[in-house]
């Protein structure tokens, strides 16, 4: 007479857990790049609130007469408190080119795809806003009173990082 003997053994065969781990593996992948872009646009977000704190601020300090503008003024005046790019580089306030009252906020080392949301952000009416100046390797630009820039023209014009922003204010 054969026996047969009853494995009392269970568990999981190696097929079993290379699945499980490839379901793990895209999850994570997922999960990953969800949070790059929540990164992404919170910087983004930030940079576009700090700009328009920053000039605020500069139009409350300098009264109009914004030969003297400068972002160190601010700080230490305690009307901002994180003069600081998100992404890196330096953000700047001096007098633009135009005259005495008005000023730019300058940042620059602006990834690509944050540059698209800030050619494209709403800074407020014509009575406080001036333009954009924008330069990367390849494009130099200054878009005057066609306001807000459409997004085809900032993806156009943001295909690599951009090495400079400017907001121009009054």
């Amino acid at each position: 007479m054969i026996r047969y003997l009853k494995s009392t053994q269970s568990g999981r065969s190696m097929i079993e857990m290379l699945g499980v781990l490839a379901i793990v593996g895209v999850l994570s992948a997922g999960g990953i790049a969800g949070y790059s872009m929540a990164m992404q646009t919170h910087k983004t977000n930030t940079m576009i609130e700090r700009i328009s704190l920053i000039a605020m601020q500069t139009r409350k300090l300098y009264k109009g007469d914004y030969t003297d503008a400068d972002i160190q003024d601010l700080v230490d005046a305690g009307k901002i408190t994180d003069a600081k790019n998100p992404f890196g580089g330096t953000l700047a306030v001096s007098v633009s080119g135009w005259g005495n009252d008005t000023f730019d906020v300058a940042a620059d080392g602006i990834p690509a795809e944050a540059c698209v949301d800030l050619l494209t952000a709403d800074w407020g009416p014509s009575s406080t806003f001036e333009g954009i100046w924008f330069s990367n390797s390849k494009k130099y630009r200054y878009k005057e009173g066609t306001y807000p820039i459409s997004t085809a023209t900032a993806i156009s014009a943001c295909k690599e990082d951009a090495a400079l922003i400017r907001v121009i204010f009054r």
